[in-house]
């Protein structure tokens, strides 16, 4: 915590209050400290950014400007020495709310693995086979896959390199969120003698960082893929944990080493070099200089996205190491380890760049430019902590012990980020017992653009497929939260077969300049509002480029049949009791949750009324969807709220 004592004293020319001011703030520092930074297992202690060597105004500039980029922003959390230095909320939010992390999540889960690993529990490079670990349908559904299951190990997984049964392991970078990375949960549940992994992930891992409801809603099978609920405090935590090299600290303040330290150098360290230098263990890593090999993940099958690429120079500047742990629709866990400096933001915004275009539908994005616009907004506070010579600082890189392998083709295919959860949805609790409800079937509507909530409603009965649920479309859509759509305004020069693609992806009108607002309205699914055009500006990141901005509501999704019924307990797709007379005309027309987690008839929110307001103020008045319900864990990052739907 010497960043408290390490501040530069070029207090001559500042007022004398201020002095007082700052040399009070440092004895707080210092009377709060304990032997290792962060909340512990209790709450963050926040302090003033001063007191660290921040500014306070740079960081609320920087906030208010990231919230305006990339629209509706729902929280932004900074930490520095282990401190609360600032927050800011929008659309209601707090504190406690909670929103699904997707893979930002990942990161999480690699650092479980961390502490089974510093256990003793597993080798990182002894074959899963080997454990008894039985492959699932990643390699099974394909005889010839099946060559390959002897041959994969946990640091393979980790480092997404299993190649899913269609590559050798270690040979080619396999991004999965699915059946390929839930083996870790299998080895977890082998090697602890457990099949309640998540029991034993909040017993090892949620409960001593202070997030005892972190994998609540996975059931009793972790799912190693993400998609946890996480408030923006609660995703700092792992930001912190990684900045102490695994060490934390309990209750009564003595530290303890909860994730070995060589595990977390491994972790942040390229984990197959041979493949790629910008990944670790479920983390992706950025590094600066002009000859820097960074990887950039863009997402989706539309013209530059649907691969991860890997190039030779620095493309966006980058002049210091980075740690990333993105999730879908632009939420980012930021760590810069040199400058003891934690930037957590979550939100709802597909983002697409001249090189990843999203225009062409919403299910491709640019993680890496969504990165850089926060990291531009950054530059100044990023200055400060540099000028104060923070305490924790990475050392090198560990060796990985795999042998050199050949460089592999990076090349996904079409990628989904957010991948369904692999847990069983019945392993959240009981089917709903609504009123006319039971024992009929299911009708799930899940929210655009390929999110993993959104509603359940109880099937008509004599339903039979999907064609049944279609009205409950329109009555879900609404329910959902803006969506925000940001594209750079640069057109990249696409090559021939590219501009064919786009033209098939686009449709009638694809010669026509499109917008932010453009996926959107290719099937009049949602409504939307451009909110900043390309006619003017410079991009933040400096270069000759610029985004434009749309934020939308939904006014209907596709709905799926179930012949089992909803589950009451799922936060992700909750039960909506309709009203006794069933779904009519005048009922779909809205309906919005109260308080209580129970659902009333209200009148959706006119979204025209968006035509008024400006971008900053729209990217703070995104339609919320109260908690489903409040649980209580002791923590400022649990209580009083317990789950938002997004």
């Amino acid at each position: 915590l010497n960043t408290c004592f390490r501040m530069p004293l070029r207090t001559m020319m500042l007022s004398s209050l201020r002095v007082v001011i700052i040399l009070v703030l440092r004895l707080v520092c210092a009377a709060v400290a304990g032997s290792v930074p962060g909340p512990g297992d209790g709450l963050w202690r926040p302090i003033a950014p001063e007191a660290v060597g921040l500014d306070g105004p740079t960081l609320w500039k920087a906030a208010n400007e990231v919230a305006a980029d990339l629209p509706p922003r729902n929280c932004w959390a900074v930490i520095r020495g282990g401190f609360l230095v600032h927050e800011e909320y929008y659309g209601g939010a707090g504190p406690a709310t909670k929103y699904e992390a997707d893979s930002a999540a990942k990161t999480a889960i690699a650092l479980v693995m961390g502490v089974a690993w510093t256990k003793g529990l597993f080798d990182l490079d002894t074959p899963l086979a080997v454990y008894g670990v039985k492959p699932l349908a990643t390699f099974t559904d394909d005889p010839r896959s099946m060559q390959y299951w002897p041959l994969l190990t946990t640091r393979h997984v980790l480092a997404q390199a299993s190649g899913v049964g269609q590559w050798p392991p270690g040979k080619n970078f396999t991004y999965s969120s699915g059946n390929g990375i839930q083996h870790l949960e299998r080895l977890l549940a082998v090697v602890t003698g457990s099949e309640d992994t998540t029991l034993w992930a909040t017993e090892n891992f949620a409960k001593p960082m202070g997030v005892p409801g972190l994998f609540i809603a996975d059931g009793p099978q972790l799912s190693a893929g993400g998609g946890q609920l996480v408030s923006c405090r609660c995703l700092a935590r792992i930001g912190q944990l990684l900045l102490n090299k695994g060490a934390w600290k309990r209750a009564d303040g003595e530290g303890f080493e909860l994730v070995s330290e060589r595990y977390i150098d491994m972790m942040t360290s390229p984990s197959i070099p041979s493949l790629t230098a910008g990944y670790g263990f479920l983390l992706w890593l950025g590094f600066p200089g002009p000859t820097a090999k960074n990887v950039y993940c863009r997402w989706g099958s539309t013209p530059g996205c649907g691969a991860i690429v890997e190039e030779p120079t620095n493309f966006y500047k980058l002049d210091r190491r980075m740690y990333l742990a993105p999730g879908w629709m632009g939420k980012l866990l930021i760590v810069f380890p040199d400058d003891d400096l934690v930037v957590v933001t979550l939100g709802n915004t597909a983002v697409g760049s001249a090189r990843c275009d999203m225009r062409y539908g919403t299910s491709s994005s640019d993680d890496s430019y969504a990165f850089m616009v926060v990291f531009s907004r950054l530059r100044e506070t990023l200055r400060l902590a540099a000028r104060a010579q923070p305490l924790v600082v990475q050392g090198s890189s560990v060796a990985d012990s795999n042998p050199e392998q050949p460089k592999q083709d990076l090349s996904l295919g079409p990628l989904a980020h957010g991948d369904a959860s692999p847990t069983a949805p019945a392993a959240l609790g009981a089917p709903a017992d609504a009123a006319g409800a039971q024992g009929r079937g299911s009708c799930t509507c899940y929210c655009a653009p390929d999110q993993g909530f959104g509603s359940c409603f109880a099937a008509p009965l004599g339903a039979t497929g999907d064609e049944d649920c279609k009205d409950f479309g329109a009555v879900a859509g609404p329910m959902c939260p803006l969506v925000g759509l940001v594209q750079e305004c640069e057109t990249y020069n696409l090559t021939a077969l590219q501009l064919n693609r786009a033209a098939a992806h686009a449709g009638p009108g694809a010669g026509e300049v499109l917008d932010a607002c453009s996926p959107a309205s290719q099937d009049g699914s949602m409504e939307c509002h451009l909110v900043r055009g390309c006619e003017g500006g410079k991009s933040p990141l400096g270069l000759e480029t610029y985004s434009t901005a749309c934020v939308c509501q939904t006014k209907w999704v596709a709905c799926t049949y179930a012949s089992s019924p909803c589950i009451a307990a799922d936060p992700y797709t909750p039960l909506v009791p309709l009203p006794l007379g069933g779904l009519t005309h005048e009922t779909s027309s809205g309906i919005s949750r109260t308080d209580a987690g129970g659902w009333e008839s209200a009148a959706v929110l006119t979204f025209g009324a968006f035509a008024l307001v400006s971008l900053i103020v729209v990217s703070k008045v995104g339609r919320v969807v109260s908690p489903l319900s409040a649980e209580r864990d002791g923590t400022d990052d649990l209580s009083a709220v317990a789950y938002a739907q997004f």
